[in-house]
């Protein structure tokens, strides 16, 4: 079950749980990989202490998932190394998507008012993945070119697609170029230490 409301959480069902704590609130305790006091049950969203937004509850069903799997196949969870917080000021706005925003149909007053049907009709699928291109990915990589292209030293290499770039630091100049050709401030240029 996936709840990702940003409302209360209606966890009265988990009370008879043995080994999971509810907080006053009606969110849940989970360890760092996301699993309450009973093995095999993981929570997320708006089910856990933490803000409350549909960005943060996606952020948490990926690391659920990730963690879940682990669990299912008794491996050790591999955490991934978090990328800082990329602000409006140090994105590079010059990357134009070719996805305009597009208006979800929403079912008229008089219709609403006289049942429980959506109100908001939502994307398909075919609707959300074209929405879903308008992303810039903030500190994530999505393999724009940029970087690439305006490196005057050949000094980034490709890897195909899904696989981003490799840095050929004997090559590289560090003249930061790649950084600011960068939409999504996915490279962050450090001073070397001698």
């Amino acid at each position: 079950m996936i709840l990702a409301l940003g409302q209360d959480t209606d966890t009265g069902f988990l009370k008879n749980v043995p080994g999971i704590n509810i907080n006053e609130d009606g969110t849940l305790h989970v360890n760092d990989q996301m699993m309450t006091g009973v093995p095999g049950i993981f929570a997320g969203g708006d089910m856990i202490p933490s803000q409350r937004s549909v960005t943060i509850a996606t952020g948490h069903g990926k690391k659920a998932a990730r963690n879940i799997h682990a669990w299912l196949m008794n491996e050790a969870t591999i955490r991934k190394e978090k990328n800082e917080i990329v602000s409006n000021d140090l994105l590079n706005v010059w990357f134009s998507t070719t996805a305009p925003p597009k208006p979800q149909l929403h079912i008229v007053p008089s219709v609403a008012i006289k049942g429980f049907d959506e109100i908001v009709s939502g994307y398909s699928e075919a609707e959300a993945r074209y929405e879903a291109q308008r992303c810039l990915s903030c500190g994530n990589c999505f393999e724009c070119d940029g970087c690439y292209g305006a490196c005057p030293e050949d000094a980034i290499i490709k890897l195909g697609p899904g696989n981003r770039y490799k840095f050929d630091y004997k090559l590289c100049t560090g003249c930061a170029v790649c950084a600011e050709q960068c939409p999504c401030h996915a490279i962050e240029m450090s001073e070397e230490k001698m």
